[in-house]
């Protein structure tokens, strides 16, 4: 138990001899690098000689995009809106005294909507880009502009591509500046839109006057190695295709494989960063862990989120649940959490005793990692920081009378692959899971570690099929396919390493297969089938899609946007739920003098076009 307790304190970061991983974040333009700096004067420098327009940063992860937004955004103070995905960085960001903001919460407080409607905001009902645009424009006329005059997007690829269009119209009106800093293989939209499925990058592309694709060298990653199989990753994605979501066929997975083979063949530990593309797979892992602990004769504690019923009596909800979260907080000593205080700022803690009072769990004492102070905490009242508002929702979804929860303010150290977009994780021990759909997650959550010797393991099923591609291609010299196969990867690990023949694999008669789809829908456990390489070779065509073509009228039309806006009847207005009456709002719609105009002026952009093309 002794050494077991130890294995598992042995989560607490040590101090980094590395003078990266050392150096503090101060926003000051003097900590830029210089190629930082002359990005800096040239936004500077376009924000004072034009009254508005779209200046996008596109680099790859890594590069310092959000530091240097941040430097600016400080210096310009009351005047710049500065909107990120994840909250905890939306926190962060605003104790620099910068008005910081998720996607939510901007429409939220500039629209004056309530969170579910902020939400809905963006989800598509009508089958015509038209009307869709209609929509937009309407909204438009309801934001409050404050004294905002720039706007700032951190990673453009996630928000709906709707409300990039928004934005601009929204910049058209109030002359102000937008900046959008991303990368085009970062992870695609949440909410798309059924007239864009394609990544952000194309309707940015359209939108955009000025292009920033070179920030600096890669300025997280510390280790050289590792920051040349990640540029190697990447370099292949953008092969296959120039942005969006790449699916992680099987010839993507294995070339990661060839690139991080070690790190496929070591043990699952439970003193790791775990990160994963669902919170289906975090829960799997939570299982794991109390399984390890079961195991190892460890205490543990699953405790229930509480509720206020109608008499204001706290209520346990239940700890056994079917669904992608996990029911209960998981409580393990030594085991590390992230702590979200009342401001939503996360701090990495660990978990060093827990107090129990009448045999539940009282309280507990935590131990700061970053600066070793320790605090005792209890169960409280989680604000909207504290916990996810789709994990709220999803503990609440048979509670209609309130959506107020206590626990105490922690969660395990476990990551989707969405909540490491813009993160660095400093000297951590990490376990990718490669089960996800896209390369582009794997790419995401490799960018953000610093040395290759963080990466404890990459886990994947395919394990098996890797060895015996790998075998085929060193031993027998086969180049042609690639393997998927059940197989004991220790019983042919030795002799893939040492180039010696194995019979067990040499005898075996292979399905061949011709498809993809049907290749990588086949389960390794169920098949010995082989797959002829050049099949995954394809043409990618040329993308265009109904909202790019709407995103090009915008830009070469602002003056018919600017006229429907002004032509628009100031209360038509939006998110309304009920079909009856949505159908109405549309009848409506198509009969205003607005929405008339509008459809004109684009049909006759669309004739013109037409004609161009022909000439």
């Amino acid at each position: 138990m002794q050494e077991l307790n130890e294995k598992l304190a042995s989560m607490t970061i040590s101090k980094s001899d590395c003078p990266k991983c050392a150096t503090p974040k101060v926003l000051d333009v003097k900590n830029l690098t210089e190629y930082q700096r002359k990005v800096y004067n040239n936004i500077h420098q376009f924000l004072k000689e034009n009254d508005s327009g779209v200046i996008t940063i596109d680099t790859p992860s890594g590069t310092g995009k959000t530091f240097l937004l941040c430097t600016l955004a400080k210096d310009f103070q009351k005047t710049i809106k500065f909107i990120i995905f994840r909250k905890d960085q939306a926190s962060e960001i605003s104790l620099w005294n910068i008005q910081t903001y998720t996607f939510v919460s901007f429409i939220m407080h500039h629209f004056n909507l309530k969170y579910e409607n902020a939400i809905e905001m963006f989800r598509t009902y009508d089958k015509d880009n038209i009307t869709e645009l209609y929509k937009l424009i309407v909204y438009s006329k309801k934001f409050v502009a404050e004294s905002t005059s720039t706007i700032i997007l951190d990673i453009y690829t996630i928000p709906s591509p709707t409300m990039l269009l928004l934005l601009y119209i929204i910049s058209l009106q109030h002359k102000l500046h937008l900046i959008f800093a991303g990368n085009r293989m970062q992870l695609n939209a949440i909410n798309k839109s059924v007239f864009h499925k394609e990544n952000n990058f194309y309707i940015v592309q359209i939108l955009n006057d000025l292009t920033i694709n070179r920030l600096a060298e890669n300025i997280r990653t510390c280790d050289n190695t590792l920051e040349n199989e990640v540029s190697c990753f990447h370099k292949r994605l953008l092969q296959i295709q120039p942005a969006g979501n790449i699916p992680f066929y099987y010839n993507l997975r294995y070339y990661l494989y060839t690139l991080f083979r070690s790190k496929y063949f070591t043990e699952e530990r439970f003193d790791t960063i775990y990160i994963a593309q669902t919170h289906n797979n975090i829960k799997k892992r939570l299982h794991r862990l109390i399984n390890y602990c079961q195991l190892n004769r460890r205490p543990y504690y699953e405790v229930p989120f509480y509720y206020q019923n109608i008499n204001g009596i706290k209520l346990p909800l239940p700890k056994s649940r079917k669904g992608k979260f996990f029911p209960t907080l998981l409580l393990v000593e030594g085991c590390k959490y992230i702590y979200i205080d009342e401001k939503g700022v996360h701090h990495v803690v660990l978990l060093q005793n827990v107090f129990l009072s009448n045999f539940e769990v009282w309280s507990l004492e935590i131990r700061f990692i970053k600066d070793d102070h320790v605090e005792r905490i209890q169960r409280i009242k989680l604000n909207y920081y504290q916990i996810l508002p789709a994990y709220r929702k999803w503990l609440m979804d048979k509670i209609r009378y309130t959506d107020d929860l206590w626990q105490f303010p922690l969660r395990p150290y476990m990551l989707t692959y969405h909540a490491t977009l813009g993160q660095t994780l400093e000297e951590e021990q990490v376990e990718l899971n490669a089960d996800c759909p896209y390369a582009n997650f794997l790419y995401i959550g490799l960018s953000c570690i610093r040395h290759k010797s963080d990466i404890h393991k990459i886990h994947d099923q395919d394990v098996a099929g890797y060895l015996v591609t790998e075998y085929m291609e060193t031993v027998r010299n086969d180049t042609t396919y690639y393997y998927r196969c059940e197989f004991d990867t220790r019983a042919i690990y030795e002799y893939v390493t040492n180039k010696q023949p194995v019979k067990d694999i040499d005898n075996i008669v292979w399905t061949t297969v011709n498809d993809v789809k049907k290749f990588e829908s086949m389960l390794p456990s169920s098949c010995y089938c082989r797959i002829e390489r050049k099949i995954y070779e394809k043409f990618n065509g040329k993308v265009d899609t109904p909202l790019m073509q709407v995103a090009r009228f915008i830009k070469e039309n602002p003056d018919v946007i600017i006229n429907t806006m002004k032509k628009a009847p100031a209360n038509e207005m939006i998110n309304d739920n009920n079909d009856k009456k949505k159908k109405k709002k549309e009848q409506k719609d198509k009969k205003s003098g607005a929405y008339n105009y509008l459809r004109d002026q684009y049909d006759q952009w669309v004739v013109k076009n037409e004609i161009n093309l022909r000439q």
